[in-house]
């Protein structure tokens, strides 16, 4: 390409790369807008620990049924774009139905059927991405806009909430985060509708695709990623669940911050996780994918393990930022390990089965999981034994990293990018 092509091409690039990264901005806010709060207002609601774990584990069953959504709809009949911003404004509509539900039934349905039209626009914004950019090298530096994005919500939503504690001490508004969360649907599906056009993908002509790949899963490293993921993702929900309610939850029993103070500690994890994002290929290249995935594993049993001791202040906070190693080093660490493992042609339905294995049933046994903990060390005054409830994913976590640290054989995968092992 000739120097003046390449100059007169760059604007438009430039222009195309941050309408993407407004995408992801977008899209992610209006998903932590709700999500990060949500259980504090069930709480306040006088929700069981079940309860919460029940509507929690909706997003567990967007992620399960969304392929059909998608298979069905996105890859046959209608632009990506189009079909994210009809989406977004069915998820506006269902937000808002939920912010004034005040009966487990009614919010359980709300975000039962919120999660089922939001799902596939996870997988789809990700689709609109690869299909412009053209260079999958460059979709980190767009991806971490979402990452942004949390952080900026839970902030906003941190000085919401304190500026009604200072105007309105003891009444909650924790609940108003499903209010924020359907203006920023609203905003996200008028933004979709100004992207340019990504026709439908066609890519599969069974919304299940991924279960072609069952097969690979009898490769020994391939298996290992996928079991040991699961299992990791079964104790996560005590982290997404229960974090909040811990970091909230009044002295001698929890760490005792008010709701805008534990809100805002919550997004440490966020910002460590853009430095690690920095350090993950590094980590890859000199640690190996072995141990680069048993330190995210075991960032998460030693953030439970600080949250046993319950004290001083400062660390329970400091110990959010193990969250971004955790995120980084496992999720994102895996996600590369399946890529490499699978065949070209299955790669987007390696994904998927991981995804599958993860965000949908480990989730959803782990939201399970967490209810009951939670319920079971409920004392009589109505707070927790946190110190036990942390326990249980300790328990779960460091098998896990013991177990992926002696079987995954790395020098099979160093040599074998295309398939894994056949072992």
């Amino acid at each position: 390409m000739h120097a003046h092509e390449l100059s007169g091409q760059q604007p438009a690039h430039r222009a195309l790369y941050l309408r993407l990264s407004a995408m992801m901005f977008l899209q992610a806010t209006a998903n932590a807008a709700w999500a990060a709060m949500i259980a504090k207002h069930m709480d306040d609601l006088g929700f069981s620990s079940m309860q919460i774990a029940l509507v929690f584990l909706t997003t567990a069953l967007g992620t399960v049924i969304s392929p059909l959504l998608v298979g069905w709809v996105a890859d046959r009949f209608i632009a990506s774009q189009r079909f994210i911003a009809i989406c977004h404004f069915l998820g506006a509509g269902l937000m808002l139905l939920a912010w004034r539900q005040t009966d487990f039934h009614g919010l359980w349905w709300a975000i039962f059927f919120y999660s089922i039209v939001f799902y596939p626009t996870m997988a789809l914004t990700n689709t609109v991405t690869f299909h412009h950019i053209g260079n999958s090298e460059r979709f980190g530096t767009i991806r971490v806009w979402g990452t942004i994005g949390c952080i900026f919500i839970q902030w906003t939503l941190a000085g919401y909430l304190y500026l009604w504690e200072q105007r309105a001490p003891g009444v909650s508004h924790n609940g108003d985060c499903l209010l924020i969360a359907a203006i920023a649907s609203l905003v996200m599906a008028l933004y979709c509708l100004t992207l340019p056009h990504t026709p439908p993908g066609h890519t599969s002509d069974r919304p299940y695709a991924f279960l072609d790949v069952l097969g690979l899963v009898r490769s020994r490293n391939f298996g290992v990623l996928i079991g040991v993921s699961f299992a990791v993702t079964v104790a996560l929900p005590f982290h997404y669940n229960l974090t909040l309610l811990f970091l909230t939850e009044g002295r001698p029993y929890g760490v005792g911050l008010p709701p805008s103070a534990g809100q805002l500690a919550t997004t440490l994890g966020q910002l460590a996780e853009i430095a690690a994002m920095l350090l993950l290929w590094p980590a890859i290249r000199s640690l190996g994918m072995r141990w680069t995935f048993v330190l995210g594993i075991l960032a998460w049993p030693i953030r439970f393990g600080l949250f046993t001791i319950g004290q001083p202040l400062w660390l329970m906070v400091a110990a959010q930022s193990l969250h971004g190693i955790g995120y980084t080093f496992f999720f994102a660490a895996g996600m590369v390990a399946v890529e490499r493992m699978s065949p070209k042609g299955l790669r987007a339905s390696a994904q998927s089965l991981l995804v599958f294995a993860t965000y949908g049933v480990g989730m959803l046994c782990g939201h399970l999981l967490s209810g009951a903990v939670h319920g079971y060390f409920t004392l009589a005054h109505g707070a927790h034994a946190w110190e036990h409830i942390f326990m249980v994913p300790i328990c779960i976590t460091v098998p896990a990293a013991i177990a992926f640290g002696l079987l995954f054989d790395e020098k099979r995968f160093r040599q074998n990018n295309v398939l894994g092992d056949a072992g």
